[in-house]
């Protein structure tokens, strides 16, 4: 059966969506709605659960600390395009001590003490988290049937790695006809799905077989393995690691 679009860490985050609490100097109204337009109404709340969740456990943060906080909890919700920036300023802040530790955690959604070694993860990975280490586990499923709840109106025949950290290139056809091409820029916490005009095609996508049976397909990168799976491509840990 064809899973949905999910990624393995928010399964059991429980979105509360509270309402954003007001600060001085920063508009958090401004950057969830940023958020929600780019990447759906629930990274949306979940940005909004993360960032609130964190400033109830550090209401007095400065200007800086609001947006280190802001910052983990838009790569947190799914945003990708965050990471640079939020694994910069969480260098800092472990470095620093402030925000104060707890704050971080919870922009994070995790226990206190899995904060540093989460850290030193990233830094090898950006597939990297606590609880998904073991050989083969499932990190998330993307794409899926555009009639149902996905992007595509064909299955994925062809999966390449390109030379940039965390992003692929799929093709998906359907018998050869109605080919497109995507790219996918993901990590642990969310990703993007971009369908790549005809004339912006890079060469890097391997060719099509005539038939690719499910599975058949994967490409590798640092940390992860995608595979086509029917309609979907998953992201799973490498079965050997090292």
């Amino acid at each position: 059966m064809t899973q949905r679009p999910h990624h393995v860490v928010n399964d059991d985050v429980v979105v509360t969506d509270p309402a954003l609490p007001e600060v001085i100097e920063v508009d958090l109204a401004l950057s969830s709605s940023r958020i929600e337009s780019l990447h759906g109404t629930t990274a949306g709340a979940r940005y909004r659960h993360f960032v609130a969740e964190a400033l109830a456990v550090d209401p007095g943060a400065d200007r800086d600390g609001v947006l280190t906080l802001a910052a983990l909890a838009a790569w947190r919700c799914g945003a990708p395009a965050f990471r640079t920036d939020a694994l910069r300023r969480l260098d800092l802040a472990l470095a620093a001590g402030s925000p104060a530790l707890p704050a971080l955690a919870a922009a994070l959604g995790l226990p206190e003490g899995d904060v540093a070694p989460f850290t030193a993860l990233q830094q090898h990975s950006r597939f990297g988290w606590p609880e998904l280490q073991a050989p083969g586990d499932l990190l998330a499923v993307m794409g899926g049937f555009r009639g149902l709840f996905g992007p595509w109106l064909a299955p994925p025949v062809a999966v390449s790695a390109t030379d940039r950290p965390g992003i692929f290139l799929i093709r998906t056809s359907a018998d050869g006809s109605t080919t497109e091409d995507w790219q996918l820029t993901v990590d642990v916490f969310g990703h993007t799905l971009v369908r790549l005009p005809v004339d912006e095609r890079e060469p890097g996508v391997s060719e099509p077989h005539e038939t690719v049976e499910s599975g058949a397909a994967e490409v590798s990168a640092t940390g992860a393995v995608l595979r086509i799976r029917g309609y979907t491509v998953q992201l799973r840990v490498p079965e050997t690691i090292g």
